[in-house]
């Protein structure tokens, strides 16, 4: 259980930087008005917390983890 909290705040942090790095790059430029940058604000976070509850969801723990690496 703590191994998927874990993976999940990870996650999340590297997700959320990487999507507010990618939507900060379009907005300079593309240029945006202010709806924009709202929706742009409100994805980076629902996304980063889409992903990082997925990735730690898939994520294979313990023994699962040691098999499939093998594979």
């Amino acid at each position: 259980m703590l191994a998927r909290i874990a993976t999940f705040l990870v996650a999340g942090v590297a997700v959320y930087l990487v999507l507010a790095i990618i939507f900060w790059v379009y907005c300079l430029l593309g240029g945006h008005n202010v709806m924009e940058m709202v929706y742009g604000n409100a994805a980076t976070y629902v996304l980063s917390v889409v992903a990082a509850f997925e990735i730690a969801w898939l994520r294979p723990i313990g023994s699962d983890w040691v098999s499939w690496r093998r594979d």
